[in-house]
């Protein structure tokens, strides 16, 4: 073990010894024990002289043990410039966070040096600047950068627009595969260090760390389970949640932070630097460094921003309507009411293996866009889900597994479909069953459905107070719309075409859910 009382007193030390070795840094301390060696790096901005040199070997020869038989000083001139700098913070960020680099090359880093000091900036898609501030990624740059040169450092991020696509040598891959989602982050206070002193007062929303990496999350505890290892050394289980979602990771303790971790209770908050690893092909979560600190009181998650409106579709694209009426009784007539006129409308209808959301899956999506008061599109997919399709909803629909064998998964469409009512207010017959499903499901691909909603059933309660009931054949039937029943497109056309006609009669747009 080196007789050194700390890295920050032993340069102060190596400092003294010549004006020449004033700004030198240590970088590393390389010991072999086996070998009773140990190799001390430098860097300096200036030449140092032969003479010095020998000074600082001759000191660190002194800081060493005497059973070591080979110590080094290895003093490297190093000038930081813009162009070193520069390489220097993309090969970090492409070693330590390759996920960031999706959309981001040395072009986007700029540097800037002067007495000392060297400012950077980082020019990087949204996502990527609130996952570096909720991480505390710049400080980790500057700590490498200052084991590296003899300066300063002190970097920001900038946001930058992001592209939608990109070119790969296969052809262009649509931004609907493409587009990062957004990480939120939350501002915590009052950090109390238990064993992290460099740690950053922000954190990552817990529903948004959904990948594998480095990421810093904070939380209420909630539970804190106590173990002991094969190898007798205690870790603990934390369960903490953040108002986004809920976390439980592992902590193994050290030596110097085992009692004060120990001391942690539930409903403390806690901010911890974590890692995301596989682990039997599922994300297990590590809390590698945590710190005390106090939740905001006042905390409201934002809303989840997700993907963006993709700027083509891919697998399933809009098809001019067609009229399936027998009759002209729903010929739009040319006096129709401003409120069904100057909105974009995109009536749908789903088919689903069952009626839970969270368990059940989408087999089909019909849908038609209302637009200046006539049906002009139609959207139509079948959707091939991982659970099989009992006999009663295949009896029901006419949707069975061999039917759907070729079909494409929900998350290959559902970009499409977010397309397709971008900017449209959603109507459907019972639109809590439908809107529920759409938006559970695409919630898993970080499509995020918000647009408002009409529900046709309300309305035909409130225009058609006489009827038996209000189901969609029932006003289907006294509006004479024919359609096939329990085929989403079909429904979607029929749904339509009632809300065409009831808009005609209520005049104005019902309540928006």
């Amino acid at each position: 073990m080196l007789k050194i009382s700390g890295a920050k007193a032993f340069v102060e030390d190596v400092r003294a010894l010549d004006e020449s070795v004033a700004d030198i840094k240590l970088c590393s301390i390389n010991v072999k024990k086996a070998q009773k060696e140990v190799v001390y790096r430098f860097v300096c901005d200036k030449t140092v002289p032969e003479e010095v040199q020998q000074k600082v070997a001759d000191f660190c020869m002194a800081a060493a043990p005497r059973s070591f038989r080979s110590v080094q000083a290895v003093i490297s001139k190093v000038v930081a410039d813009e162009d070193l700098v520069t390489a220097a913070i993309y090969r970090y960020i492409e070693k330590n966070f390759p996920s960031l680099t999706f959309d981001f090359s040395k072009e986007d880093i700029s540097a800037e040096g002067a007495n000392g000091l060297f400012r950077y900036k980082l020019r990087m898609i949204p996502a990527s600047c609130a996952y570096v501030k909720g991480n505390g990624t710049l400080k980790q740059i500057d700590a490498y950068l200052e084991r590296n040169f003899c300066d300063s450092f002190s970097g920001e991020t900038e946001e930058k627009e992001q592209k939608e696509h990109v070119q790969l040598s296969s052809g262009t891959v649509g931004a609907a595969f493409l587009t990062s989602v957004d990480k939120r982050v939350i501002r915590v206070s009052d950090v109390v260090v238990v064993d992290d002193p460099t740690a950053t007062d922000y954190a990552v929303y817990i529903e948004d760390a959904v990948e594998a990496g480095e990421v810093t999350l904070c939380g209420v505890v909630t539970a804190k389970r106590e173990k002991t290892a094969k190898n007798g050394k205690v870790f603990y289980i934390f369960d903490f949640e953040d108002g986004t979602g809920k976390a439980s990771g592992v902590y193994f303790t050290r030596k110097n932070t085992a009692e004060r971790v120990a001391k942690i209770e539930t409903g403390q908050a806690i901010i911890a630097r974590c890692k995301f690893d596989y682990f039997k092909d599922r994300l297990s979560l590590t809390l590698d460094r945590i710190n005390l600190c106090s939740f905001p009181a006042d905390f409201k998650p934002e809303p989840k921003r997700g993907k963006g409106v993709p700027p083509d579709y891919t697998l399933v694209k809009p098809q001019p309507a067609e009229e399936v009426r027998e009759t002209t009784l729903f010929d739009v007539p040319e006096s129709l009411p401003a409120d069904l006129t100057d909105n974009v409308f995109v009536v749908f209808d789903l088919e689903t293996t069952g009626t839970e959301a969270s368990r059940d899956e989408i087999t089909e999506i019909g849908a038609v866009k209302i637009e200046n008061g006539k049906i002009k599109e139609t959207f139509q997919t079948l959707i091939k889900p991982q659970q099989h399709i009992s006999d009663f909803i295949a009896d029901l629909t006419g949707i069975d597994d061999a039917l759907v064998a070729s079909a494409p998964a929900f998350g290959a469409v559902v970009g499409d479909f977010y397309k397709f009512v971008s900017g449209a207010i959603l109507v459907a017959h019972n639109a809590d069953f439908d809107v529920k499903f759409i938006r559970t499901r695409a919630k898993e691909f970080d499509y995020f459905f918000r647009n408002k909603v009409i529900d046709t059933v309300q309305m035909a309660r409130e225009i058609l107070p006489g009827l038996s009931n209000h189901k969609l054949n029932t006003v289907a039937e006294h509006y004479n719309v024919k359609f096939l029943h329990h085929r989403a497109l079909s429904d979607a056309y029929a749904t339509a075409q009632i809300f065409i006609e009831m808009m005609k009669t209520g005049k104005k747009l019902p309540d928006l859910l």
